[in-house]
């Protein structure tokens, strides 16, 4: 735990260091949500008169077009901006932070004024390794779809039951699978910024520092995406600003994270791995 500590304290000590990613993060969010206000308005009224005719034994009838009774002009436009918003600020922002957070344990040293060097550094990269991402998510589906389809045959051609119990044991295998990949490709960009690596290079340097260290960073990847996740909802109840504070806490849950990475990559590289102190560590990982 001691390196999940050291990132609260990184945190803590380095605040205005997440801003950017906080505040860009926040303000599709709201956009959306404005957006989608009537939206949800409607459907939670639809939802009830249905719940109600229920209880009344009455028969309602719904209609095809359901939701487009309930989807309006200005909720397209505001859902599409605040789309739009979130990939352009996803881009510029996050490899901004994961440069500035670098910088920080490299030189002791990382301010805001170094945000657009920081950007203008990583930017490529980054996109390189969203495409990337992208590609290796989508032969997953299509190893996915190829094994159901073998289930499919088989439970046509030999056995319903065990076409079915083939296609639940595939399904629970890419669950699993995508875990572990997401787990061995989870320092991938912190690699690529501490070795200031190639993106391949940056892969390989990812797999290479998980391997041994895999449970420990699940449970840790879990247990501060969950927290941020149920703070960020039980703080979010309030009207449309609430919506800010759930993203500012999911966000900077996020980063949280992120410093966690890079805590772990480069501990486990022999580095520096406390930015505030600079204190060398050999243990393995905890």
């Amino acid at each position: 735990m001691r390196y999940l500590e050291n990132a609260f304290k990184f945190t803590l000590n380095n605040f205005l260091l997440a801003i950017p990613l906080l505040i860009s993060m926040a303000i599709p969010s709201l956009i959306i949500k404005i957006g989608t206000a009537g939206f949800t308005a409607k459907l939670a009224q639809k939802y009830t008169e249905i719940f109600m005719s229920v209880l009344r034994g009455e028969y309602l009838d719904i209609s095809a077009n359901f939701f487009d009774e309930l989807i309006s002009m200005p909720m397209i436009i505001c859902v599409t901006i605040g789309g739009f918003l979130l990939l352009l600020f996803s881009i510029l922002i996050y490899p901004a932070t994961y440069g500035l957070i670098n910088k920080k344990y490299e030189t002791g040293n990382a301010t805001l004024s170094d945000f657009t060097q920081c950007m203008s550094k990583y930017i490529g990269r980054y996109i390189q390794f969203g495409l990337l991402s992208i590609a290796i998510s989508i032969g997953l589906v299509l190893v996915l779809v190829i094994l159901v389809v073998i289930a499919s045959v088989i439970a046509a051609l030999v056995s319903t039951i065990a076409g079915i119990l083939l296609m639940l044991l595939f399904y629970f295998a890419f669950i699993v699978g995508n875990i572990a990949l997401g787990i061995y490709m989870i320092l991938w960009f912190p690699a690529v910024c501490v070795e200031d690596s190639g993106i391949i290079e940056g892969l390989k340097n990812s797999f290479k520092t998980v391997n041994g260290s895999f449970w420990p960073i699940l449970g840790i990847t879990i247990l501060i995406s969950l927290g941020g996740g149920i703070a960020g909802s039980i703080l979010g109840i309030f009207p449309f600003v609430g919506v800010v504070i759930s993203s500012v806490i999911s966000r900077l849950a996020n980063f949280v994270l992120i410093v966690y990475y890079f805590e772990i990559y480069r501990a486990k590289t022999g580095r520096f791995y406390s930015a505030d102190n600079f204190q060398q560590i050999n243990n393995p990982i905890e």
